[in-house]
């Protein structure tokens, strides 16, 4: 299916065409390469009425019955029926100059208090509806294309929401999905032990003292409930950088091997620098702290881990919203099973490619690269994607 647009005359004359030749609304719907829904809405919508001839002689006539039993079917309407010149009963017709007429009105009016001439929309469809179609948030729009999104993003919302244009507000990605709040389980007291001293409480009071240190976000992604496979996130908080690693299992052993992969990958200054502070949830697969925080090789510590309180994920809401753009090109019910770790690499460069708001509308990239040099963010596989060629939506992992 092809990414929605409106209906052209065009499209509206192989409506009539089609329901005169007693096509199916299913086989219109397939040779405009449109859904079975848009097609019966549009009919429905536009579909002319017509009182049976003899109206006026049998208006008091209540016993008598002039609704026509074919019209409680697909398509509802009278086009292509046999009776119809002399038919009796209440008609219901299709007429696509009709009903492009009705369209054009409704935009007219929707239309009326909008400060845009239809050479600007034109040229603000031409530029932005392929970007919002790769999942490109209203940001990132604005940031990089400012020669045509010239008004206030109120106003652009507004237009939106009015149909001025040939993309709507379902058309950009969700903004918020609020998460079913877990039951709280009683840790053990092996986890309690790992807590002494790693307590978000700690971690505040550790931080304010050391306020220059690289704070990095760790968490998973959960596939299905069936899958063994997870996606394990760490965010810098400074530069709003995020890097994706497939699990393929939510284990400590997993974790342990990712941590000795980043150890033997990086040089070791530069891991140093970058893993100074972690902050992460509760979650088992996180409990190895030792193997997490010191040197595999040495068993130097090298850095300090911290865990956020049971049911509170405000305290690392960087990392928690970076996972809505991750949810864009992998939503929830979608199996993990078939990703690879190059598709996790894809998704990653992408999220940090988007320009934010809170880093002065420049993207995660290149603000991380006053925390390393670009041949570091090379050797982890992440890339710059040019900012109109940035995609987050299915359509990017295939």
């Amino acid at each position: 299916m092809t990414n929605y647009c409106h209906l052209s005359y065009e499209d509206r004359k192989n409506i009539e065409d089609g329901l005169n030749n007693k096509k199916s609304v299913n086989q219109i719907a397939k040779e405009l390469n449109r859904s079975h829904s848009t097609i019966l809405r549009e009919i429905d919508r536009n579909k002319v009425y017509y009182k049976p001839s003899n109206w006026n002689n049998c208006y008091n006539d209540k016993n008598k019955d002039y609704s026509c039993h074919k019209l409680s079917k697909p398509p509802h309407v009278c086009n292509g029926c046999k009776s119809r010149s002399g038919c009796r009963k209440e008609r219901f017709t299709y007429y696509a100059r009709k009903a492009d007429d009705s369209y054009k009105e409704l935009i007219s009016s929707c239309r009326q208090g909008i400060n845009l001439t239809e050479e600007e929309i034109y040229s603000i469809n031409q530029v932005i509806l392929p970007l919002v179609k790769k999942g490109q948030t209203t940001n990132h729009l604005y940031i990089n294309h400012p020669e045509v999104l010239n008004f206030g993003k109120s106003t652009f919302y507004r237009y939106i929401n009015n149909g001025v244009f040939e993309f709507g507000p379902l058309d950009f990605p969700r903004i918020v999905k609020h998460k079913k709040r877990k039951k709280y389980k009683r840790r053990s007291r092996q986890e309690r032990e790992i807590l002494i001293g790693r307590t978000y409480e700690n971690f505040l009071e550790y931080t304010s003292k050391n306020p220059s240190l690289n704070i990095v976000e760790m968490d998973t992604v959960e596939g299905l409930q069936t899958d063994s496979k997870c996606i394990l996130t760490l965010f810098w908080r400074k530069s709003n950088f995020m890097l994706m690693f497939l699990l393929e299992s939510q284990t400590t052993n997993e974790v342990t091997k990712l941590f000795e992969y980043l150890q033997e990958t990086l040089p070791e200054e530069d891991y140093k620098r970058l893993f100074q502070v972690i902050l992460t949830d509760n979650g088992h697969e996180f409990y190895d702290v030792n193997n997490i925080e010191c040197n595999h090789k040495t068993g130097e510590y090298i850095s300090h881990v911290f865990y956020c309180d049971p049911s509170a994920s405000w305290q690392k809401g960087g990392i928690e919203k970076n996972h809505e753009f991750i949810r864009y090109v992998l939503p929830k019910k979608i199996t993990f099973q078939n990703l690879t770790q190059n598709d996790c690499n894809i998704i990653a460069s992408n999220i940090n490619s988007l320009c934010r708001e809170s880093l002065n509308n420049n993207c995660p990239f290149k603000a991380m690269l006053f925390l390393c040099d670009e041949n570091i963010l090379n050797l982890l596989n992440m890339y710059y994607i040019e900012p109109d060629e940035v995609q987050l939506n299915k359509d990017l992992i295939k």
